[in-house]
């Protein structure tokens, strides 16, 4: 009998062993053999998808998601070149350079040699000065493909993680980029009320953001960032919006009188709103470089600059004015905050007073600091730097419905002017 338990019980031991090492040697062989089998076909099977479609790709473009989202077209060719348009520099440009779909944790789409019209979201200094220097739009260039199928192409930028989507394209490149930008002509306000029913949000732009303004059901101020893409007649968001209890994803521009856009909830909807030139300059950031100032102006922050700059071997940046009237300055990596109090006076005209600190706690300390310093005659330099941006000035704006910069003219000596700007960016607009 005991010989009996023990021939069964290395039976038992055998068989399980026999089936161990059999399975192990299948698992073994299948992942080995497919690891290395699996990426090979995706790779071969996401190139063919994408040199499948005819006229190419859709490519809704997102870098720094505070520049908003762009549409480009893409066409993927038999020899690894790819050409491309998109609607910064317009439909009838295109441009052809090199891609490569390789494994890295995963399928990587690269656009790996320098193509003007792809890279200029990603150039660290690109063509209009958009972004600070080094960053740029912080586009990306390699793509990591979360999904790839005939119908749509789903991949997250390998550096900054923004989603971009391509879908094939149906419509004609160069018709389609006119219309966007038709589009977005037409849909271009100094402001925006959105509302649903009785509650209200104050809406900006600055480049594809909306900057939704409002009172929450605590009673609290609240702010709300929402990127967009333009589409034809349609601005829609990188995300959903949630806001007053609704969830908003695009908004459609209908037009007439009241500047109507629709919304996905027919509770919510936009109207697009026309300000007085003052209630432009007041509502919203505008930004203050050495660029857009007149001689006279320059001459006052050229003497005050040599004078932090040997204190605090800093450097002069720009400065702009919020909606609350603060005038922030940025001296190097500091920023200091000065409440300007903006006296609204008529339609064109504005007065600006310096009435102490403003900003936070760390804005308000720069603040004060700077305001003691002297130079070694005993003046305060940096007022210097605040001294032309007070005072009475009359008001020019380079477009009533949708200004983007504004020529400030001091009323009592008028070789004191400069231009402010929607954008933060040193560019001389022209403005006279």
């Amino acid at each position: 009998m005991k010989n009996m338990k023990r021939i069964f019980n290395l039976l038992l031991l055998a068989t399980i062993a026999i089936a161990y090492t059999s399975c192990k040697n299948e698992v073994d062989d299948v992942f080995d053999e497919s690891s290395a089998v699996r990426m090979t076909k995706a790779l071969e099977e996401y190139d063919a998808i994408l040199q499948t479609p005819a006229n190419g790709w859709r490519m809704e473009y997102y870098g720094g998601l505070e520049y908003g989202g762009y549409n480009m077209f893409l066409r993927f060719n038999n020899d690894n070149t790819v050409t491309v348009c998109n609607e910064v520099f317009g439909g009838d440009e295109m441009e052809r350079s090199h891609y490569k779909l390789e494994q890295s944790a995963g399928v990587v789409l690269s656009f790996d040699e320098y193509n003007n019209i792809f890279h200029f979201f990603s150039d660290p200094d690109n063509l209009y000065d958009i972004g600070a220097k080094g960053k740029g739009m912080e586009g990306d260039l390699e793509f990591r493909v979360i999904s790839c199928t005939a119908e749509e192409v789903v991949m997250v930028g390998k550096k900054h993680g923004s989603r971009i989507v391509m879908t094939p394209a149906t419509e004609d490149w160069g018709g389609y980029i006119d219309e966007v930008i038709a589009s977005e002509e037409e849909m271009s306000f100094g402001m925006y009320y959105f509302t649903v029913g009785d509650q209200i949000a104050t809406v900006t732009a600055n480049y594809r953001q909306l900057t939704f303004n409002y009172t929450d059901e605590e009673g609290a101020s609240a702010t709300l960032d929402a990127p967009y893409i333009v589409l034809p007649n349609v601005i829609q968001f990188y995300e959903p919006v949630e806001i007053f209890g609704k969830t908003i994803t695009e908004l459609t521009y209908v037009g007439g009188d009241d500047f109507l856009f629709t919304s996905n909830d027919p509770d919510a909807v936009m109207k697009g709103y026309v300000p007085a030139v003052s209630e432009a300059l007041t509502s919203g950031n505008w930004y203050v470089s050495y660029a857009n100032m007149s001689a006279a102006v320059q001459a006052y922050w050229d003497y005050a600059a040599p004078y932090l700059l040997a204190a605090e071997n800093e450097k002069i940046g720009y400065c702009y004015y919020d909606a609350s009237g603060v005038l922030y300055i940025r001296s190097g990596n500091y920023w200091s905050g000065f409440n300007f109090s903006p006296e609204v006076l008529s339609d064109t005209q504005v007065k600006y007073t310096m009435v102490g600190y403003g900003g936070g706690s760390a804005q308000q300390g720069n603040a004060k600091y700077y305001w003691a310093l002297k130079n070694s005659d005993g003046v305060y330099f940096f007022r210097y730097f605040i001294a032309p941006l007070t005072g009475t000035f009359d008001l020019k704006a380079d477009d009533l419905r949708n200004p983007t910069a504004i020529l400030l003219t001091n009323v009592e000596d008028p070789t004191i002017s400069f231009i402010v700007t929607k954008q933060a960016t040193p560019a001389n607009t022209g403005m006279k």
